[in-house]
């Protein structure tokens, strides 16, 4: 019996249902640590709502901690409140994150409609007197559309519907609105030796002419020994050159900085060499073409600006008349090929699959006569998820033909490599990446019809290495849904203080029952080894 198997049968289904937890502590709170002087913070949020009859702050609350930044809520004694966000190490690269952030925002704003908060004053250095670098703006208006969200008395099917209508109107804003260059938008005085925005926007070209495309400032170019590197990070022209661009950089990032080093879930006494991971980038580079989607008259390989975190946290509306008030987060925003990051937004994204033939209704579920009532109301539940979802697809399809054309392609084997090749030191997605690439192979034929044969084929070997470690990826894979799900468990580890040491108990419990179930020495080291909750070096992914 596979060791997951005799895990899972040995687990206690009696969850405690904590929010998360925290690995690679020291390092990652390393990442989150800021200094910067509170004082002048206010003084020149003070100093900014002057004009509005400010003269001093009454009131300083902070924020509950977020994962990019560290915010503020500054209450003015004329009853002004501003918020202030100041940008953590691991938000992206100093100054770039901050510079492009304000300017896509105003973009959004002026040039888009888009509701954002009004920014009223803003540093990309962090050698003024606040000592780091910060974003000052109006506290968004209405409420956070997760407090209505929950409540369907308070919030009926037809006004959800209205709300979506909204969201796919500021979706239709975004597709409309192509880009020649791939990267992300900065002011002219922030990016000199930037590129003239070319969009397909109509607007009176002193309006953009305020702004240039720069270089993105995703974190895939800019972790740890990147940061420090000269390597292109855009803008980019055409979709392969993008695609291309990121086996490039990483390929760059190995020749320079890559090591030896043990995969315990293949083996655990001979190291993957770099050389292996450039090779796989160089077969990454020879299978782009399949992908890139065939040109359509959607051109849904565009370059394109899109929020790639819709969660009912980041939507303000006004609780009377619904209306949307404000669109948050959008800090690392850039224009990127949209067939590789559209998607439905989280807001009302079904936990399972939902199809695209939209001629049927959600039907709801039939439940046990003797279901208890817990199980009635988490079917309904269901039923009204799914019909949330279908009807963002109905409007989608009506109104956002763009974003349609690419939800129809979603073809994760095509997207898959291009979503990870930038990972594969930081993360070691070696195995994942190797496996993209091989479904890429099978597909070669539908994916690239006129193309000829495939350019790549995968030794016997390469295939066995690849087997080899498949049931303990599984293992790990597994681990992680089963505490992801049942736990609220955040991708990034993260949990509150106060569960912190509750929630650590509760990991060496399932561990320890993890290392009961090994039946033998070898099953034993491999929980050791691969157990994904553990330290690893300078932050180091070991086999996730």
């Amino acid at each position: 019996m596979g060791l997951w198997r005799k895990f899972r049968r040995q687990t206690s289904t009696n969850i405690l249902g904590i929010a998360g937890f925290r690995h690679n502590e020291a390092y990652n709170l390393s990442q989150r640590y800021l200094k910067f002087n509170l004082q002048e913070l206010v003084r020149v949020a003070v100093k900014a709502k002057s004009e509005d009859g400010a003269r001093r702050c009454v009131e300083v609350l902070k924020c509950k901690e977020g994962m990019n930044n560290k915010a503020f809520l500054l209450t003015m004694d004329n009853g002004s409140v501003v918020f202030a966000k100041l940008p953590n190490a691991c938000a992206g690269p100093a100054f770039y994150t901050t510079a492009s952030e304000v300017a896509t925002r105003t973009f959004l704003r002026e040039i888009l409609d888009i509701p954002t908060p009004r920014i009223i004053a803003w540093s990309s250095e962090k050698s003024n007197p606040v000592g780091a670098e910060y974003i000052l703006e109006e506290k968004a208006q209405g409420q956070p559309l997760w407090a209505l969200w929950q409540d369907w008395n308070r919030l009926s099917i037809i006004s959800r519907f209205g709300i979506i209508r909204q969201i796919v109107e500021f979706e239709r804003r975004l597709t409309d609105t192509a880009f020649k260059q791939c990267g992300c938008i900065y002011f002219k005085a922030d990016a000199p030796y930037g590129e003239q925005l070319a969009t397909t926007r109509t607007a009176a070209p002193s309006s953009l002419e305020q702004f240039r495309m720069g270089p993105l400032v995703t974190m895939d170019y800019w972790q740890k020994e990147k940061a420090t590197m000269d390597m292109n990070r855009g803008p980019f022209h055409g979709a392969v050159d993008f695609i291309e661009n990121k086996a490039i950089s990483e390929k760059m990032f190995l020749e320079q900085h890559g090591h030896s080093r043990l995969n315990y879930a293949r083996s655990r006494v001979e190291p993957e060499m770099p050389e292996e991971m450039l090779d796989l980038l160089d077969t990454h580079l020879k299978l782009t073409p399949a992908m890139v989607p065939p040109p359509t008259t959607e051109d849904i390989d565009a370059f394109t600006l899109w929020h790639s975190d819709l969660h009912l946290d980041n939507i303000f509306v006004d609780p009377n008349t619904l209306q949307i008030t404000s669109v948050i987060d959008w800090q690392s925003t850039a224009a990127t090929s949209f067939f590789c990051h559209c998607e439905v937004p989280k807001m009302v994204r079904h936990r399972e699959p939902v199809s695209l033939d939209l001629s049927d209704l959600p039907k709801r579920r039939d439940c046990a006569k003797d279901a208890s009532q817990n199980e009635i109301d988490f079917a309904e539940k269901m039923h009204r998820s799914e019909h949330l979802h279908q009807y963002y697809l109905q409007i989608t399809r009506r109104d956002n033909s763009r974003h349609w054309a690419a939800l129809k392609l979603d073809d994760e084997i095509q997207v898959q490599p291009v979503k990870i090749v930038q990972q594969l030191w930081e993360s070691n997605t070696m195995f994942f990446l190797r496996r993209a690439l091989m479904r890429i192979v099978t597909n070669w034929e539908r994916l690239c019809p006129d193309s000829g044969p495939c350019p790549v084929s995968f030794s016997d070997e390469n295939i066995s290495l690849f087997n080899r470690e498949v049931e303990k990826r599984g293992f790990v894979s597994d681990t992680l849904n089963l505490i992801q799900n049942n736990y609220g468990l955040n991708p990034d580890g993260t949990v509150v203080p106060s569960k912190y040491n509750e929630m650590q108990a509760e990991l060496n419990r399932l561990k320890a029952v993890c290392l009961e179930a090994a039946e033998t020495d070898e099953e034993r080291i491999d929980v050791e080894k691969l157990w994904p909750f553990q330290d690893t070096v300078d932050g180091e992914s070991l086999a996730t």
